[in-house]
């Protein structure tokens, strides 16, 4: 039998010998002759394999050559290619990692590559010997793991260690060379999962390259290969006999009270963390990283160790603490959750390589007031439950919190922290000490991972981060900003956590520069879709470059203010952008309100110039640039300064509010508030791939939201136009004509579409709502019925930038009572005060104040008023802006609504001041004094106003439309006398309680309309809408308190019981009860009333 084993072993020797002489060339084969080193190549090693495969008669694999390249080892596998196995199911960590490389094979994110210095040569053959022995001395290293999940130790396993000739390369393309070793993928089903490149270099020393995947070593495994490797390397492989010792305990059942701890900690916890990048997140990320490196500042070391011992808190947990407050400091975040590596390592296993930790989140409440000791004690309690409780599966944690996140993030964890405490390296080969240098692999665990390394003469902090997300300026400026944050910590941990005055936001690139990056990274890519009418992002760029170079050879210059009277289109948005470039600030006008009003928005603020595409009815002494001119000079010179440089704090547009004194108010707005938008807002995020819906009104502050979150992300901004919003079925058509993702809606027309059109929204990946209460019962039905992937519900005054408060709406967190306004968005702080001015206790009523970033500059030209509203702020730097409205405040810093402290209201989205309105009806001839109040409805306030002289109400409704836009025209009653309560002041709640009120429910004296079925119908649609008792065929639906909201709906209903669509600007154009009788008279003469 032993005779029969050596004929068979010499005829193989023979065989092999002779395929490997052939392929080569050469006349020989020793045992430590290299394939590669002796002339091989791919095309040669697949060669060899397929002879190999025929010599023994086996299912060879094609890389056979790449695992075995010295022909001794590639002898000895031959021999016997089937190593006797040991299975086991995955540990909790090692299914995580092993789950991320089934989802993006071929990645190095888990590679740990380690490049050692040396002062000398390297022995090749004693090293080849040595790692073969370590790999036998350590089951981990004969692991490999297989579907469906199974991790199989191999009884033996030999190790590739290539020979690279490095003498005389240029020392980048050395680097490069190594760099792709140390990126190319592992088959994880066949060990070991580590390899070695050598790298001669003559006199200036050789290089050793070990890379080996994390699933076999963790970061505190290294030092014990160094070890091992360094004893075996100097003793000529002489190691132990192959290892059995402890390895990782394999899966095993979940403990169900760790689940429910988790399920407690984690409940309502927030999914995402709003990381300040700059570029637009993709639909589908990939792993693509780089690291940002930086040594620690000796002070602060010591701070914190001096910290640490004070508070009886661990290092890592040190750091933990340094991590949060920077992240609070940079993003606002009041409610942390953040991934960390626990250690599983238990005494047994002391000595041994292995991956032997587990991820767990770690959640942090931070709220005001939280000094760094206050997070020390909280970090040290959280992090000592964890750690008791980390057996349960990452997925399972993240599967039991139930649906919600984003798809695009990684699930509840994007922010990691890695702590390490080494020596600078333990690799020493016949005495000499190598310097070690971990290489980056161009890949990111997290979008954003702090690992920080102690090593005996100095600590590295690296700050490792996707680079689809951040760019190498904003990494550093953002690692620099984290370090800076932890200093102040430290240095007086007494004190609160607090947002700088300006945050990590308000070094964003400036708008017109991020969208100029755009155009320069896909010029190609569709920018603007307006009916017909498509521009790139290097057309739109190129025509605003145009614009902007008129305006400047017009003389206008650098904070100027420029108004736009124009409606949504494409036109609008070059004129805005062209502004942007030359250094100005643009004001959107609403074309459709009164000449008067008009002329009072634009009085002392847009006198340096008006773009106009047409000719609309303007004001007189207003200097007007026609857009066509701007366009279309051929002998115009290039302006060098086009695009004009801005800086956060140049005022990047306008925006006028409804005002007490009967002139609107207009708000001036910094570029750094629109920045902090975009490319998103801890939930309001657009990516390059949306195609974002524009249906707002330019001169409504939720344009801002839609036109520069979508050109700021790269994205497709899609212009609809009145008809599209005109009824439910055009709005569905208009979304799915253009394949909207991202849509944003007043909450009283979302209320109409949720009533007749639901399905419309369910292609949406992202909706949005706000400006007025919600409705919980429609928002039911809606994530009951096909919902939006994303429905958000947001809150914020046009002095904060549109956006200052947000919350994520999902069924499960659908309660009975109100819908919250929810938590402060990135970059922004909210505090509810009493009439003291601190805050109020959480559960009780206070007025909201907001800052941050996003604060308008104040009002222009009145510092009066900007005083007034726009205060100090009492509990650090800055200012914050007195909301006027009263809110409600968890202890976990949600918000709810609870009303305003004075007389503002909000119509469709519109702030409205009563007393604008009253202004403007006492101005009135024959008026002598006039009362608005506001009433609520299901969808919306509606205006009601009482007025006493010698007028009729057609005549003052007519008279206010010259005046006032159409949102804030009341429904208006003539009356004798205004009643007064008991201390002399207008008793309001009478009058809307009275009978004269428009809705009350005591018929009105008048003809009845009902003269057959269709008057009937339609009068019963009319009543329903208005909420009256009767109606008379020349009753104006508008003059009644019909607003476009409440005609949508109307005639959306009609649509239902009719079968009849009518326009909504034809109705409105005659909006009586008789003309719209007609109009279904002729659309369907034989219309007869739908039978239930």
């Amino acid at each position: 039998m032993i005779e029969h084993h050596d004929v068979a072993a010499d005829h193989l020797r023979e065989a092999v010998t002779g395929i490997w002489c052939a392929v080569l060339g050469a006349d020989h084969a020793g045992p430590e002759d290299d394939f590669f080193a002796e002339g091989g190549d791919s095309a040669l090693a697949v060669e060899a394999a397929l002879s190999l495969r025929a010599v023994t008669g086996t299912d060879l694999e094609i890389d056979i050559l790449y695992q075995y390249p010295q022909f001794g080892r590639l002898l000895s596998y031959l021999a016997d290619p089937r190593p006797e196995r040991e299975e086991r199911p995955l540990t909790p960590a090692e299914e995580l990692l092993w789950f991320v490389e089934r989802l993006r094979p071929g990645t190095p994110v888990y590679h740990i590559a380690a490049l050692y210095r040396f002062p000398g040569r390297i022995d090749i053959p004693r090293l080849r010997t040595a790692l073969d022995a370590l790999v036998a001395g350590h089951p981990a290293l004969r692991r490999g793991f297989e579907a469906p999940g199974r991790a199989v130790t191999a009884a033996r396993a030999s190790v590739s260690c290539r020979w690279l000739d490095g003498r005389g390369l240029p020392a980048g393309t050395l680097r490069e060379l190594i760099d792709e070793h140390a990126r190319l993928p592992f088959d994880l089903a066949r060990p070991p999962l580590l390899r070695a490149v050598a790298v001669e270099r003559g006199d200036e020393g050789d290089l050793l390259l070990l890379t080996v995947h994390h699933l076999v070593c963790d970061g505190g495994s290294l030092a014990i290969l160094e070890d091992a490797l360094s004893e075996l390397y100097t003793d000529g492989g002489a190691g132990p006999a192959p290892g059995t010792a402890a390895i990782p305990e394999g899966a095993r059942a979940v403990n169900e009270e760790s689940r429910a701890y988790w399920r407690r900690v984690l409940a309502d916890c927030p999914r995402t963390i709003a990381l300040p990048h700059d570029l637009s997140r993709p639909a589908a990320l990939d792993n693509a990283g780089d690291v940002h490196r930086l040594v620690c500042p000796g002070d602060l070391v010591a701070d914190m160790e001096r910290f640490a011992a004070r508070e009886r808190v661990s290092p890592f947990m040190t750091w933990i603490v340094a991590y949060v407050a920077g992240l609070v400091a940079q993003t606002g975040e009041r409610d942390v959750v953040i991934g960390i590596a626990a250690s599983s390592r238990t005494a047994e296993q002391r000595g041994e390589i292995g991956m032997f930790v587990d991820p767990v989140p770690l959640r942090l409440a931070v709220p005001d007031g939280t000094t760094a000791r206050d997070l020390a004690r909280q970090v040290r309690s959280a992090t000592t439950a964890a750690l008791a409780h980390r057996g349960v599966p990452f997925p399972t944690i993240v599967d039991d919190l139930g649906p919600g996140g984003d798809p695009s993030r990684a699930p509840l964890v994007q922010a990691g922290l890695s702590y390490l405490d080494v020596a600078a390296s333990a690799l020493r080969f016949d005495g000499h000490q190598a310097v070690r240098d971990l290489l980056p692999t161009g890949t990111a665990k997290y979008e954003l991972l702090w690992a920080v390394t102690r090593q005996a003469d100095r600590t590295i902090t690296e700050l490792e981060y996707l680079s689809g997300l951040f760019t190498t300026e904003r990494a550093g400026e953002l690692h620099a900003a984290m370090i800076a944050a932890a200093g102040a910590a430290f240095a007086n941990p007494d004190a609160p956590l607090r947002l700088p005055e300006r945050s990590i936001h308000a070094g964003r690139r400036p708008l017109p520069e991020l969208i100029r990056l755009r155009a320069g990274q896909r010029p190609d890519a569709p920018a603007v879709r307006d009916h017909g009418v498509e521009l790139t992002y290097a057309q739109l760029d190129e025509r605003a470059v145009a614009i902007a170079t008129g305006l400047r050879a017009a003389g206008l210059r650098r904070g100027d203010v420029v108004a736009v009277p124009m409606a949504r289109g494409a036109d609008a948005i070059c004129s805005y952008l062209g502004i942007f470039y030359a250094g100005c600030a643009y004001l959107p006008v609403d074309q459709g309100q009164p000449a008067r009003r008009l002329r009072a928005a634009l009085d002392g603020v847009a006198d340096a110039a008006l773009v106009t595409a047409g000719s609309p009815p303007l004001p007189g002494g207003l200097r007007v640039l026609r857009l066509d001119e701007l366009l279309g000079d051929p002998d115009r010179v290039a302006d060098p300064a086009v695009p004009v440089r801005v800086t956060g704090d140049d005022a990047a547009y306008l925006m006028s509010t409804s005002g007490t004194t009967g002139r609107p108010k207009t708000v001036v707005v910094p570029h750094r508030a629109i920045s902090r938008l975009v490319p998103d807002a801890a939930g309001l995020e657009y990516r390059r791939d949306d195609r974002v819906a524009h249906l707002c009104n330019p001169a409504f502050d939720a344009a801002i939201l839609e036109i520069w979150g979508a050109l700021g992300a790269g994205a497709v901004l899609a212009i609809g136009n009145r008809e599209d919003v005109s009824s439910p079925a055009r709005l569905r058509a208009f979304l799915d004509e253009h394949r909207i993702s991202v849509l944003g809606l007043p909450t009283a027309l979302l209320n109409t579409v949720i009533d007749f059109a639901p399905d419309a929204l369910g292609d949406l990946r992202l909706l949005i709502f706000g400006g007025e209460k919600a409705d919980e019962q429609r928002l039911a039905r809606l994530l009951a019925h096909r919902p939006p992937a994303s429905v958000v519900n947001v809150y914020g005054p046009t002095e904060n930038t549109t956006v200052s408060t947000l919350q994520q709406v999902t069924a499960a967190g659908l309660d009975p009572g109100p819908l919250p306004i929810g938590r402060p968005v990135s970059g922004s702080t909210a505090y509810a005060l009493g009439p003291d001015g601190e805050p109020v206790p959480p559960g009780a009523e206070g007025e909201l104040y907001v800052g941050g970033d996003g604060l308008a500059r104040g009002y222009h030209g009145n510092p009066a008023l900007t005083a007034a509203c726009f205060v100090p702020n009492p509990f650090g730097p800055g200012r914050l802006y007195r909301t006027g409205d009263r809110v409600r405040m968890l202890p976990d810093g949600t918000f709810f609504f609870r009303g305003r402290t004075d007389d503002q209201v909000k119509v469709r989205g519109y702030r409205v001041e009563l007393a604008e309105i009253e202004h403007a009806l006492r101005s009135l001839p024959g008026v002598d004094d006039a009362v608005v109040a506001a009433r609520a409805t299901s969808d919306s306030a509606e205006l009601l106003a009482w007025v006493t002289g010698a007028r009729d109400a057609a005549g003052l409704t007519e008279d206010l439309r010259a005046r006032l836009p159409a949102y804030m025209i009341p429904a208006v009653t003539v009356t004798d006398r205004l009643p007064l309560n008991a201390n002399g002041k207008v008793d309001r709640a009478a009058l809307l309680a009275s009978p004269d009120a428009p809705g009350a429910t005591d018929e009105a004296p008048g003809e009845d309309p009902a003269d057959d079925s269709v008057t009937e119908a339609v009068a019963a649609l009319w009543r329903e809408s208005l909420g009256l008792a009767r109606v008379r065929p020349d009753d104006s639906f508008v003059a009644l308190g019909g607003h476009s909201i409440k005609a949508l709906r109307l005639l959306a209903r009609l649509d239902e019981e009719l079968g009849v669509t009518v326009d909504l600007a034809d109705f409105l154009a005659d909006p009586t009860m008789r003309a719209l009788v007609a109009a279904v008279h002729h659309l369907q003469p034989t219309t007869e009333r739908k039978q239930p």
